[in-house]
């Protein structure tokens, strides 16, 4: 009886809420969303992206202050050109906004000169649902646990109903057959702590029956899974009991490769990759493969760093690791050879540098890169990935001299076409260097490529490609992605994954075209602005094709 009366209650005050817009209260009703212009919204993120750069040009200490000086005036200067235009179309919408509010107001007037009546039609309507809720409040979920919940949706109803019954037959009967099910539904509806504790009451009872041969497989499995962000070594072992269960279970023998793998336990996991790829499943399966070969090509010199912890074994298991692409363990080891063995060993000084750089750490990768130089006599001595890094990193720093010194270095050991666009790199630093230079002697804009007419009839040859490349659609999708190869690339990776720079495929921000424009122009962060390097042409281009290729979703 009380639940029908709350019911009741419940229902009329849903009908009231309701009818309120109805009858004239309009303080109930929720306002529409705001759609603002979107022309304002771009000048209003360029003005902020403006006013961001002036800010963060105080610390830009790698700067001179001159040049800091002159990059603040050409921004203001922008900046100032950006409120006009957004007071512009700041007025013009409000123009457009009081024609709107007048007709909107002679409109209202109409309706009060005709009267105000009550919707008479709507609120008979709404008396109608009132009694079918209160009708339908007669449904009521079972009883799960301590909880009772009312609700009008029949699937719902049937899942509590389902969950009821197996919790019932497990109380009455808790066999495996009726708490692998109850298990099973916990683990569908995504109840964690359900399941668990379900599943561990099935292997506590297999292991309770000397008859039984193991519970179901997928129990350890759905433990192991369970328990695998707390305690790795737990789910090894639940692993491990699924395996004795189903010996050939693909899935089980996969999971045990890994999770040996991560535990440091080569030889099991040599043996359970190997056993993976020998099931019709796993045969023939690449990733496997690539893992079995890295776990055997390891095993070796980690035995000989198992027997002797020095200096030639741990550099020896580290290369491994580095070469296979397991780049954090083998910084970890090539860590331990400089601050226990050899503070001056010139590829891990060079690896660790490498890989600080990729972190966004450019100051301290530039401190190891040119110590690993140094001890190694010179950047050509090193690995060609050594000085290419270098390279970046002082580039990131706005550095273009040591930028030159470094790509050069990598040219000069791989050679002009494996270099491939690092040439590029080269001519584009060249390109600011002139650029600043002439702009630091009072020179004319038109005066600055007389120092390298070449050079200057090339970015103009660039600019008039862009140019062109901005009403044919063909063209741009071409020039946008030597774009990017030549300028982005390095940072953002070869399909916008992200790396050093931040990740650009799918990225909303980088497909919202002021703020593109505005970060590739002036810089954000680490990264440096291309306005000075690159046409309006050229950054358009970028913009479009950035917007398009990586940061939509296909």
């Amino acid at each position: 009886m009380l639940t029908a009366i709350l019911i009741v209650l419940l229902a009329l005050i849903t009908v009231a809420y309701a009818a309120a817009p109805l009858t004239g209260r309009r303080s109930l009703v929720d306002p529409l969303p705001d759609d603002r212009d979107p022309v304002l919204v771009d000048l209003e993120e360029e003005r902020d992206s403006l006013l961001r750069a002036i800010r963060e040009l105080d610390g830009r200490l790698d700067l001179p202050a001159d040049r800091r000086d002159e990059l603040r005036a050409r921004y203001e200067s922008k900046a100032a050109t950006v409120l006009k235009a957004l007071e512009r179309a700041r007025s013009e919408a409000r123009g457009a906004a009081d024609s709107a509010a007048e007709a909107r107001a002679r409109a209202a007037n109409a309706r009060t000169a005709a009267g105000r009546r009550l919707p008479i039609g709507a609120l008979a309507l709404l008396g109608v649902v009132a009694v079918t809720t209160a009708a339908l409040g007669s449904f009521v979920l079972p009883r799960v646990g301590q909880n009772t919940v009312t609700t009008f949706f029949a699937e719902d109803l049937r899942t509590a109903e389902a969950l009821r019954d197996l919790i019932r037959a497990a109380e009455r009967e808790p066999n495996a057959t009726n708490l692998m099910a109850l298990g099973d539904a916990y683990w569908e509806m995504e109840d964690a702590e359900g399941a668990e504790e379900t599943y561990r009451r099935v292997v506590a009872l297999a292991s309770d029956d000397g008859t039984s041969v193991g519970a179901p497989p997928i129990a350890y499995k759905r433990l192991a899974l369970l328990v695998l962000q707390r305690d790795l070594p737990a789910a090894l072992e639940l692993l491990k009991e699924a395996r004795a269960v189903d010996p050939t279970d693909p899935e089980t023998l996969y999971a045990i490769g890994e999770l040996s793998f991560a535990l440091g336990d080569l030889d099991a996991s040599s043996e359970a990759f190997g056993a993976y790829l020998a099931t019709p499943e796993g045969a023939g399966d690449p990733d496997a493969e690539a893992r079995l070969q890295l776990v055997q090509a390891i095993a070796p010199a980690a035995s000989a760093v198992a027997e002797v912890r020095d200096r030639d074994n741990l550099m020896a298991l580290a290369d491994v690791f580095w070469t296979s692409g397991a780049n954090d363990p083998a910084v970890e080891i090539y860590f331990e050879v400089l601050s226990e063995h050899d503070a001056s060993e010139p590829t891990a000084l060079s690896r660790v540098g490498q890989l600080l750089f990729t972190r966004g750490r450019s100051d301290d990768a530039i401190g190891l890169l040119e110590r690993a130089a140094s001890a190694a006599g010179g950047l050509t001595q090193l690995e060609p990935q050594a000085s290419l890094f270098l390279g970046n990193a002082y580039a990131v720093q706005g550095d273009d001299e040591n930028a030159i010194r470094a790509w050069e270095a990598h040219v000069e050991v791989v050679g002009v076409e494996a270099a491939g666009r690092v040439t590029g790199l080269i001519e584009g630093a060249r390109l600011r260097q002139e650029a600043a230079s002439a702009e630091a002697s009072g020179a004319s804009a038109s005066a600055a490529p007389t120092a390298a007419p070449e050079a200057a009839d090339a970015a103009e040859a660039a600019a008039s490609r862009a140019l062109a490349a901005l009403s044919d659609p063909a063209l741009l999708v071409e020039v946008g992605a030597e774009l990017y190869a030549r300028h982005c690339v390095v940072c953002h990776g070869a399909v916008g994954q992200g790396g050093t720079g931040v990740r650009l495929a799918g990225n909303a921000r980088a497909a919202n075209e002021a703020n593109a424009r505005s970060t590739i122009r002036f810089g954000r962060g680490i990264m440096p602005g291309f306005g000075a390097l690159l046409s309006e042409a050229e950054i358009e281009v970028l913009v479009r094709w950035v917007g398009q290729e990586l940061a939509t979703p296909r």
